[in-house]
C-alpha cells in the first residue's frame, strides 16, 4: 500500500493500493496555497475543497480559499462539462458509479440478489471495500466495520454506497456476508472495469473513500481492528469535513462562488445561497417550535438586512429571537445580477422532526461533535459468574423497575441453561440493594458473588477490546456474567459518547445510573452501539456487565467528548 499525497487543508493521511504512473489525459499546472505547483486534472468540488486527479489512483485536494479567483473560475470551466449526480444510478454518468451499473448484486439475509438500479439514485460517494485471497479475519473485519457503514446510511442518508469487491468469487465463500443490505460486485465482471479495478487488492483487505468519479479521497489497508478503527475514524473525520452543513466550510465555499457566480451568470440573474444555517434543531425543539419559514433579505453583500418570520410553527415571543439569530447568524453568497452582486431575497425553511435520541448520538460520533477521545487504560474485571440453570414456579418479588423476580425450587440438567434462567440472571445484580454507584473495587479486592468467591483483576484493553476468555478455549465460559470498571477523569461538565459492543448482553451504569440495557445475543463489534452521556467534572465511574450465552465473551469499549 503506497500513500497518496496528503491535501494542505487537512490533518488526515491517505493510502490507496496501487499508483498507476500514467496521469490522465486532461492535466494541467495549478499553484498550491503555499506556493509551489503541480500538474492536475479538475474532477469536481465537494464541500469546501477542490478535488484533482493527479494519477491513475492519486489525487490532491486544494481549500477552495486556496485558489486565486482566476483559478476559481478555470476550475469551474474545466469541470462545466461533466453530468450532475443522477437521481437514477442507471442513468448515471460518473466515471465509477456508471461503469459499476449491472456488475453488482445486493447482499440481503446472506443471499445476493438483483440490483435495481433504475430505482437506486446514483451515490455521491462510494466506500469501496476490496478482499483479496480469503483470510481467516474477514469476516471478523466485515462484522466490525457494519456499524460504521449503518451509521453513515443513518445520518448520511443516500450519499455513500458500501460495495464488496472481492478479489475472486469464492472470497466471500462460507458465510463471510452476513446479512446487510451492502452491495458486492461479480469479481467477473468488475474485472473488465477502468476505474474500481486499480485499487483492487489480490491479498488481504483494504478501504477507501471514492468520489463518482473514481477519484480516491481516504483509504486504509485493513489487516486488523486497529487498521479498521483508523479507516472509520479518518473517513468520518473526512465526511464530516466536507458536508456543506458544516459551519467551518462557509468561508471557503463563500470564495469559491464569489469567484464564478458573476462569471456563471453575467447575462442572467441568480438568488442568494445560504451557506450557514445558525439555528439549532435541537435547541429549537425542547423551546417547542416545530417549523420556522422566513423571508430574508439579503443586500448585495451577503449580509441579510431584515427577516420576516411567518407565524405557523414558532411561539410568539421566540419570534423575536430566531429572527434575530437568522438576522446576526446566516451566512450566504450573495444574489448575482448581469455578473454583479444584487439585493435578493431567501425563502429559509426549517421543519424540526420528532426527537431522535439514537439518531442525535449516532450524528454526533459521525459528523465532528464527539471530537476528542478520552481512554479507558485499563479495566478491573471480575469473572467467571455462572449462571445456573433452574425452573422457576413462584414469584420472589417484583423490583421498582417492574422486573419480576422468580423463585427457584429445584435445578435442571447440568449443561443446560433456559432463557428464563439466563434472563434472570442478566436483570439481577448483587449490589442491586445498594445500588450500582457502591461498586468501587480496588485490584485484588475479593468479592463474594451467589456463594462463589472472585477476585477484581488488572485488564488492559487490546485496541478497546476486553477479553473475557482470556486466553481460555472456546465454549470454555458459556453461560456466564462478567463486570468490569474503570474510571475516568475529564476537566469540566461535557456531553460525551461511549462507542461500545459486546458478546453478549450488555448493561452500563455511569456514576450508579444504569445507561446502557441490551439482552441479545451478538459479537463485540466496533462501536455498535453509540450511547450519548453526560460526565461530570472530575472523576466518572464506569460499571459493565457482560453476560455470555456460547463461545466468545467480550465487549469493545472507547469514550469520547465534545471538543475541537
Amino acid at each position: 500500500m503506497l500513500p497518496l499525497p496528503a491535501p494542505a487543508w487537512s490533518r488526515l493521511s491517505f493510502i490507496t493500493a496501487c499508483v498507476v504512473a500514467s496521469a490522465a489525459a486532461a492535466t494541467s499546472e495549478w499553484k498550491e496555497p503555499k506556493g509551489g505547483a503541480f500538474r492536475g486534472e479538475p474532477i469536481e468540488v465537494v464541500g469546501p475543497v477542490a478535488v484533482f486527479r493527479t494519477g491513475g489512483s492519486t489525487s490532491k485536494f486544494i481549500p477552495l480559499s486556496g485558489l486565486s479567483p482566476e483559478d476559481c473560475r478555470r476550475f469551474h470551466a474545466a469541470i462545466a462539462g461533466r453530468a450532475p449526480r443522477a437521481d437514477s444510478w442507471a442513468e448515471a454518468k460518473g466515471e465509477a458509479t456508471a461503469e459499476l451499473v449491472g456488475k453488482l448484486r445486493r447482499s440481503e439475509q446472506g443471499k445476493l440478489v438483483a440490483v435495481d438500479f433504475a430505482k437506486t439514485a446514483e451515490p455521491e460517494l462510494i466506500l469501496a471495500v476490496f478482499v483479496g485471497k480469503r483470510e481467516g479475519g474477514v469476516r471478523h473485519l466485515l462484522d466490525n466495520l457494519a456499524p460504521f457503514v449503518s451509521r453513515v446510511q443513518r445520518v448520511y442518508p443516500g450519499r455513500a454506497a458500501t460495495v464488496v469487491f472481492p478479489a475472486t468469487s469464492d472470497v466471500l465463500g462460507g458465510g463471510s456476508m452476513p446479512a446487510r443490505s451492502w452491495l458486492v460486485a461479480e469479481p467477473g465482471k468488475v474485472s473488465g472495469t477502468k476505474v474500481v479495478r486499480r485499487f483492487g487488492t489480490m491479498q488481504g483487505m483494504s478501504c477507501v473513500l471514492l468520489t463518482r468519479e473514481g477519484v480516491p479521497l481516504f483509504g486504509h489497508a485493513i489487516n486488523e481492528v486497529a487498521d479498521l478503527m483508523k479507516f472509520v475514524d479518518g473517513a468520518s473525520n473526512f465526511l464530516w469535513d466536507l458536508n456543506p452543513a458544516n459551519p467551518r466550510t462557509a468561508r471557503d465555499r463563500a470564495h469559491y462562488l464569489g469567484s464564478v457566480r458573476p462569471v456563471e451568470f453575467a447575462e442572467g440573474a441568480a438568488p442568494p445561497v445560504l451557506l450557514v444555517d445558525p439555528l439549532r434543531v435541537d435547541a429549537l425543539r425542547v423551546r417547542g417550535v416545530t417549523r420556522v419559514e422566513a423571508v430574508i433579505e439579503v443586500d448585495p453583500n451577503g449580509r441579510p438586512t431584515g427577516v420576516r418570520l411567518t407565524p405557523d410553527g414558532v411561539p410568539e415571543p421566540l419570534r423575536p429571537v430566531i429572527a434575530e439569530a437568522l438576522k446576526r447568524g446566516a451566512i450566504f453568497s450573495p444574489a448575482v445580477e448581469r455578473g454583479a452582486g444584487a439585493p435578493g431575497r431567501h425563502a429559509y425553511v426549517l421543519a424540526i422532526p420528532p426527537e431522535n435520541k439514537q439518531h442525535a448520538a449516532d450524528a454526533a460520533w459521525v459528523n465532528g461533535e464527539a471530537r476528542r477521545d478520552v481512554p479507558f487504560k485499563s479495566w478491573l474485571v471480575l469473572k467467571p459468574i455462572r449462571v445456573p440453570e433452574q425452573v422457576f414456579t413462584s414469584v420472589d418479588r417484583v423490583g421498582p423497575d417492574g422486573i419480576v423476580m422468580l423463585k427457584a425450587v429445584t435445578a435442571g440438567k447440568a449443561g443446560s441453561v433456559s432463557t428464563s434462567s439466563q434472563m434472570n440472571a442478566f436483570n439481577s445484580d448483587w449490589f442491586t440493594d445498594a445500588g450500582a454507584a457502591s461498586v468501587r473495587p480496588v485490584a485484588g479486592q475479593k468479592q463474594e458473588v451467589d456463594d462463589t468467591k472472585l477476585t477484581w483483576k488488572v485488564m488492559k484493553p487490546q485496541d478497546g477490546l476486553i477479553d473475557f476468555l482470556g486466553g481460555a478455549s472456546y465454549n470454555s465460559h458459556d453461560y456466564c456474567v462478567g463486570y468490569a470498571w474503570t474510571e475516568v477523569e475529564v476537566a469540566e461538565d461535557t456531553d460525551a459518547w461511549l462507542g461500545i459492543g459486546s458478546d453478549d448482553g450488555l448493561k452500563v451504569w455511569l456514576n450508579g445510573d444504569l445507561v446502557n440495557d441490551q439482552w441479545q445475543q451478538r459479537t463485540s463489534r466496533l462501536d455498535d452501539d453509540v450511547v450519548a452521556l453526560r460526565l461530570k467534572k472530575g472523576a466518572n465511574q464506569f460499571l459493565i456487565k457482560i453476560q455470555n450465552a456460547k463461545g466468545l465473551w467480550s465487549f469493545t469499549a472507547r469514550l469520547r467528548v465534545r471538543g475541537s
